[in-house]
Parts: structure tokens; C-alpha cells; sequence
């Protein structure tokens, strides 16, 4: 019987599971997620590496990196699970058919539309709902079964590490005719010193890939062609609870619905344009300092929320509206402002010598003084100023 071309050579690999870099931690005041330096793996794989392995034999079952790694901004509601996928320009998103707004847990109906990706406008990334993440996608040949294992990362570290092993113009590649398909690999963690702008040296943990056979067998291999492979879809509508748990999730969709509350009570209608107060890069990552302590109000918020439902109808009256500085098509809110100024070390004074400086403006006064008076653009650029700073002091955890 002679093979059907373009259908006799696939082959579909399943899913077998997932490999996590975090795990849950057990605080005074609940759950909260800490970063490990070790792979935590389903049962059949610390069977064969033990409970806390760094590294791992590992195989890519494709050549193309956006098959193998693919990367997203991806953002996940505790309700309805992935309701928003994009590049940075553009994107997907869940949206509800009766509000146009994000799909929610009162959503009866929503339809995937298509959007524009802002991440330095996009509010979701302020409340951690919205992440940049690769998911890796590999095989495990010393681990009985046959499919993929699936390991999300929002690291930024690791995320430029891999790109700069595993890409078409990568360090790998070359050496192996642009193939990754079917190489032994070694996939491992550990720890790499790292200084980002404006923060002192860190040590951190990142993801490396590597080559446990000699380059001579490594090229001979390269030669061969493996059989077309189609791979899973990613597990996506999941969301990824050991970089956003569900009390992160619970708390972020809860404190949305009091924003739109907010918007009702001043007069509907379009809001301004919001300059989102921490939707700028994350820059870098940091050891596990104060992980608790920080989590573990998220969690008390979200415990808050939870208990308030409970005896709250949901007719209750709207939320007052957080006090914002107002200027043209944008608002930024007092309590983002100040507490990004205290984070970053700056007083009124520097604030209005950096605008002076940079926006060309006459800044006078205080600063509820003249910032109203910068146009849209200026405002974007003192914000995305503010988030950068504050990205470099309070990098993210994983």
C-alpha cells in the first residue's frame, strides 16, 4: 500500500503533562506562590529523576520555534479562564456579547474578537491577570510514555536565554544545519548573576539548554529527517497557578467590576483613556524576598471580596471613584502616583525637573498642578517613566 502524501508522515503527539517552576506555599494568612530552583514534575517523571530534579533529557519534536516556544501576553481571568492572547499589537480576546467588555463571571455569552494589544495601556497587567509567557513544549525520552510535556515560564531571563539558544539565528542552530528537532538536549535550572538598570546584583535561577552528547554526534543527527510531527494545542484556558493563582485571579476580577462600578457613578459613558499605573515591562526577576508578606494580602483581599459577596446583593450601591489627577483623553489615579514615587525614590521636585528635562513643559507648582496640563503623549511617557523605574526596584518574582 503506498503512503497518502501529506498524511501517511504525521504524526500527533499527545499531551502527558505539566512541569512547573513554583510551587504553593502555606503563609499566616493563606496560600501564596513561591519560585523553586528545581523542575516540579508529575509522578512518572520523579520517578525517574527524583523529587527535586535541575535537569532534564529532553527533545523538541519540531523545528519551528513558535511551535516548540511559543510566546505570548496572556491574560487569565479566575472565571473564564484565558479571555485574552496577543503580541503586542494585536490580539484575541473573549468579549462578553451583552457588555463588550472582557468576558466575566456574570458573562451568559461571549465571542472571540479581535483587539489591539497595548501593553503599556493595558490595566490587566497592573493586576497581574495579564502576563508575557513562552511555553516550552518537549519531549521526555528517558520517561516511559510517547507526547509532550508542557512547562510555562514568565520569566524574562529565561525567556531571553532560551530565544538566544533555541532561534533561528540562536547558538544551537548553526552547529546542527538550523534543526532542533530530535537533538538530545539537556534542559536545567540554576542560578545566574544578574545586575538589571538600576538594581543591585541578584542571583537568580533561569532556565538553560544545553548538549549532553559530543557535537560530531549532535551533527550526524542533525542530517536525519524525522517524520512531521503535529504537536497538541497548549493547555491555555488553565491558567498557570504557579505563576497566577486563583486568589490572584479571584481578587483581580473582583477589583475590575468596582472600577466599572466607579465609571457608572460618575455618569457613564466612555471613560478617558486610563494610563494603566504598572502595565509598563517588568524588567528582570528577583530571589524570593518578601513573597509572603505580599501574597498573602492579595489573599486577604481576595478572602475579603469572597466574604463581602456573600452578604452583599449584587444591587449593591456602586464603589466610589478612586481620586485621579484629569487631563486630556487620560487619568491617572493619586494613590498609583504616589505610592510609584515613594517606590522610586523621587519627591515632587524630581518628578518636575525630569518633565521639565524630558516633556519640555513649564511645570509650576505642585504636581496636581501641572500635570493635568501635559497632553496624552506627555502623560504616557511620565507614566511609562514611573513604571520602568519601578520595574527595576520591584522586579517580578518568577
Amino acid at each position: 500500500m503506498s503512503p497518502i502524501e501529506g498524511l501517511s508522515d504525521i504524526r500527533r503527539l499527545p499531551r502527558l503533562g505539566k512541569i512547573r517552576l513554583g510551587i504553593k506555599k502555606e503563609g499566616q494568612h493563606g496560600p501564596y506562590p513561591s519560585a523553586v530552583d528545581y523542575f516540579v514534575c508529575p509522578d512518572e517523571v520523579r520517578a525517574v529523576y527524583g523529587d527535586n530534579p535541575k535537569e532534564l533529557d529532553i527533545m523538541f519534536p519540531a523545528d519551528e520555534l513558535e511551535l516548540v516556544a511559543p510566546q505570548w501576553y496572556k491574560c487569565y481571568s479566575y472565571s473564564q479562564g484565558l479571555i485574552c492572547k496577543g503580541d503586542g499589537k494585536t490580539c484575541k480576546r473573549k468579549v462578553d456579547t451583552e457588555t463588550g467588555d472582557f468576558a466575566n463571571r456574570d458573562t451568559r455569552e461571549w465571542v472571540l474578537s479581535d483587539g489591539i494589544c497595548q501593553p503599556e495601556h493595558c490595566h490587566m497587567i497592573g493586576t497581574k491577570q495579564c502576563r508575557k509567557m513562552m511555553s516550552l513544549l518537549f519531549i521526555l525520552p528517558e520517561v516511559p510514555g510517547l507526547g509532550v510535556y508542557q512547562l510555562d515560564t514568565s520569566s524574562f531571563y529565561s525567556i531571553v536565554n532560551m530565544n538566544s539558544q533555541l532561534a533561528p539565528d540562536g547558538f544551537i542552530r548553526p552547529f546542527t544545519r538550523g534543526k532542533i528537532a530530535f537533538i538530545p538536549l539537556v534542559l536545567s535550572i540554576g542560578p545566574k548573576e544578574v545586575t538589571p538598570p538600576g538594581v543591585g546584583r541578584q542571583t537568580i535561577n533561569i532556565l538553560t539548554v544545553t548538549a549532553k552528547v559530543k557535537l560530531a554526534d549532535i551533527i550526524k543527527i542533525s542530517r536525519q529527517g524525522p517524520a512531521q510531527v503535529l504537536l497538541p494545542t497548549l493547555e491555555e484556558e488553565e491558567p498557570p497557578d504557579d505563576l497566577m493563582p486563583e486568589e490572584v485571579l479571584i481578587q483581580a476580577e473582583e477589583g475590575k467590576e468596582a472600577k466599572e462600578a466607579a465609571t457608572t457613578a460618575q455618569g457613564g459613558g466612555e471613560p478617558p483613556a486610563a494610563i494603566s499605573p504598572e502595565g509598563d515591562e517588568k524588567v528582570g526577576e528577583q530571589a524570593e524576598v518578601k513573597a509572603e508578606e505580599a501574597w498573602s494580602e492579595i489573599t486577604r483581599e481576595a478572602e475579603g471580596v469572597k466574604k463581602k459577596q456573600a452578604k452583599t446583593p449584587r444591587s449593591a450601591p456602586a464603589a466610589e471613584p478612586a481620586p485621579t489627577i484629569e487631563g486630556e483623553g487620560f487619568h491617572i489615579e493619586l494613590a498609583w502616583l504616589e505610592r510609584t514615587l515613594k517606590s522610586i525614590h523621587w519627591d515632587e521636585d524630581t518628578a518636575k525637573t525630569w518633565a521639565i528635562s524630558n516633556l519640555k513643559v513649564d511645570a509650576k507648582g505642585k504636581i496636581a498642578d501641572w500635570l493635568p496640563l501635559l497632553n496624552r503623549e506627555q502623560a504616557e511617557r511620565f507614566t511609562r517613566e514611573l513604571n520602568e523605574r519601578a520595574a527595576r526596584v520591584q522586579p517580578e518574582l518568577f
